[in-house]
């Protein structure tokens, strides 16, 4: 059914109130991720995501059939919070569910009742049996090409070669083009063709298969584009209608905002369209080989401008890898991966497509993985300067001047190089400690802790696939700074939440040094940490009375003694910027604090970062009133179960006016100031 209207979603009921409802699933968007089973589904006439945690593994092996869960189910649970950013460049969880028309994510504590659907999707339930079969019949390396390309389901097993594609610039080879799509209708309409069948015979049934795929391909903007386009094409050649390339889009780009007036309110829809406009707003017929690599990278840099927006990089191959894979793509993997698929229905267990499906997916992947680095860190720019490139890439592009394309996206990046800015943020990691500091131009960037999840003993089938915490809040905010390296890495020490996610730091960024507590190489995470370690990174032991930095100082005022990597072995650093004092302590219990207080019975701090999350183990009264601080930073995580901060230490603050300020009520803190104007500037990512 068209919506010719945009509309509001409903207020959801407040997080964590418990509610009996009645959702029904889409079978074909089930994902199994350990012992956590998520869907999407239809609650009353809103669209919501569902999670549930399976209690066994036989239940656990009962959703793996998906066509079983054709199913409406009486729940108990609850909404989650839907948050928007915490974070600077973060993800803005709001913005999501109200721009895909979802109401929230539903949390099932218990199904207390299910009944089969007496009015269901045939083609939901078609599409759930492939992806079954594809998972019980195909082995692990080619499954998730299969999925995304041939059904267009994406689970964790696509987050790995999704991070392949992505740094070589071609992941909308999977995601976003719906190349493949075109593909497929080209090979069934040459099939058709080829009959002795006139178009007014085979016409109809054609373009019903057409509308059927939708569904069967995931019925993403980029298939909609697809498909309407190539119906649109056929049409009128067949009616001797004449319209050019840019028409069609433009008649496809009204009927895909009449079925959905909130496409270009995603990103993945924005994305998808400005590529296909730019690819069709020339089509050079091109001869050789070089003019089709020329052309290639003439759309890259079109598209530049918007993808250092939403991802705040740029690869730089993009262009060249394009060129190259393309026709590798459609000609050879795709050929291979509908074969192997042919072959297996009728019943041959092992094939040769398959067998050479996997070594070249094999060969395609490692040759890839040296692309990462040809990828370039911009930031983000600001959203005016990424139209206003846009519109200045396709003037020159236009005016027939080529050779001058790559002006725009120049500019943007040198915005980014040359910010004036020196800040220091403390970022909302959940309940863990980080905090970044940057100098005009990126001269230096000092990251002090990463954040990090603890992991608990669990069963091999409830094991999840993790995409570290870090992914979603300190390599972002990292990235859409632009930083390309860290000058040094201080790791307080050796607790999970501090520094659990040191290793996909260093697998994103160049850390020149890695500074450690005295002692704290003996803790058993710093040791696995650093058997990982690149060699390009100097490890250096630190403690009371050292200094790092050139244009910065950052003074290291404990630890004193050789510790172990615990607590009471933390690092403190204190730091002046612009006559501001900050000191931060890691996890420094009150013991801690009074050997500092003896140690530097002058030191003050305008801002302090309070030890262990709040907890009352530190923060003594004496340290607050010998400090005299004018704003406390708590960094903990939102409703976490060691309900911190503790209400001993809010009562501290208080007592001595130290205003308040939690990473879980206000998102990430950050301080700023401009070169030539430094006032300091506070910003929190959210209001609470």
């Amino acid at each position: 059914m068209l919506r010719t209207q945009i509309s509001a979603l409903p207020t959801p009921p407040e997080p964590e109130e418990k509610l009996t409802t009645k959702i029904k699933i889409y079978n074909d968007t089930i994902k199994i991720n350990g012992d956590l089973v998520s869907f999407e589904g239809k609650m009353d006439k809103w669209k919501v995501d569902v999670q549930y945690q399976v209690a066994s593994e036989a239940e656990q092996k009962n959703w793996q059939k998906r066509t079983n869960w054709s199913k409406e189910i009486q729940t108990k649970g609850a909404f989650l919070p839907t948050e928007g950013k915490r974070n600077l460049h973060g993800f803005d969880g709001k913005w999501f569910a109200f721009s895909n028309h979802k109401l929230g994510t539903f949390r099932i504590e218990e199904i207390q009742n299910k009944r089969a659907l007496s009015r269901t999707s045939i083609l939901r339930q078609w599409r759930a049996c492939g992806i079954d079969w594809v998972q019980e019949n195909f082995a692990k390396k080619s499954t998730p090409y299969i999925l995304s390309l041939l059904f267009g389901y994406r689970d964790t097993s696509f987050q790995q070669i999704k991070e392949i594609y992505s740094s070589a610039g071609i992941l909308h080879l999977f995601t976003i083009s719906g190349m493949h799509v075109y593909l497929f209708y080209g090979w069934i309409f040459y099939f058709l063709r080829r009959t002795q069948l006139t178009f007014t015979e085979f016409g109809g049934i054609f373009f019903l298969f057409i509308a059927l795929s939708i569904v069967i391909f995931g019925q993403t903007v980029s298939v909609w584009r697809a498909a309407l386009m190539y119906m649109l094409r056929l049409l009128f050649k067949e009616m001797n209608i004449h319209l050019s390339s840019l028409d069609r889009f433009s008649i496809v780009l009204f009927l895909l905002l009449l079925h959905d007036p909130k496409t270009l309110l995603q990103f993945s829809g924005i994305l998808s369209l400005w590529i296909s406009w730019v690819i069709l707003l020339d089509q050079p017929r091109l001869k050789t080989k070089w003019q089709q690599l020329f052309h290639s990278q003439e759309i890259t840099l079109l598209a530049a401008p918007l993808i250092m927006y939403m991802f705040f990089e740029l690869p730089i191959l993009g262009g060249l890898l394009t060129a190259l894979f393309i026709p590798l793509f459609s000609q050879l993997l795709l050929p291979l991966l509908v074969s192997t698929c042919f072959f297996k229905l009728l019943g041959f267990s092992s094939n040769i497509p398959e067998i050479l499906l996997e070594k070249i997916i094999i060969f395609f992947e490692h040759l890839l993985s040296f692309t990462k680095s040809f990828v370039l860190t911009t930031g983000q720019p600001s959203l005016i300067l990424t139209i206003l490139a846009l519109v200045a890439g396709v003037y020159i592009y236009q005016n027939y001047r080529k050779r001058w394309l790559f002006i725009p996206t120049l500019v943007l990046v040198a915005f980014q190089v040359c910010s004036l800015e020196t800040s220091i943020a403390f970022v909302d990691v959940g309940q863990g400690d980080s905090i970044v500091i940057q100098t005009p131009f990126k001269q230096e960037v000092y990251v002090i802790d990463t954040g990090g999840k603890v992991n608990f003993f669990e069963d091999n089938w409830q094991s999840r696939n993790y995409r570290t915490n870090a992914e979603y809040t300190l390599i972002p905010y990292l990235k859409g700074e632009g930083v390309k390296k860290i000058d040094g890495l201080f790791l307080t020490h050796g607790d999970t939440d501090h520094m659990g996610d040191a290793q996909k730091l260093m697998e994103e960024f160049k850390i020149e040094t890695l500074y450690l507590g005295k002692g704290s190489q003996q803790s058993s995470n710093i040791k696995k940490l650093l058997k990982n370690l690149t060699e390009n990174t100097i490890v250096k032991e630190t403690g009371s009375k050292d200094q790092v930095g050139k244009k910065l100082k950052l003074h290291v005022l404990a630890p004193e003694h050789v510790g172990k990597g615990e607590n009471e072995d933390s690092l403190v650093i204190g730091t002046t910027i612009y006559g501001v004092n900050f000191v931060m302590t890691g996890d420094l219990d009150q013991a801690g604090e009074k050997k500092v207080m003896q140690d530097y019975p002058g030191l003050q701090a305008d801002v302090l970062k309070l030890g262990h999350h709040g907890s009352r183990t530190s923060t003594a009264p004496a340290f607050i009133k010998q400090l005299q601080p004018k704003q406390g930073i708590i960094s903990c995580g939102k409703d976490n179960r060691f309900n911190h901060p503790h209400p001993e230490v809010v009562d501290t603050l208080q007592d001595h006016q130290v205003q308040i300020l939690r990473t879980d009520e206000q998102g990430m803190i950050r301080y700023s100031w401009q070169m030539f104007a430094p006032k300091m500037s506070i910003s929190q990512q959210k209001e609470g």
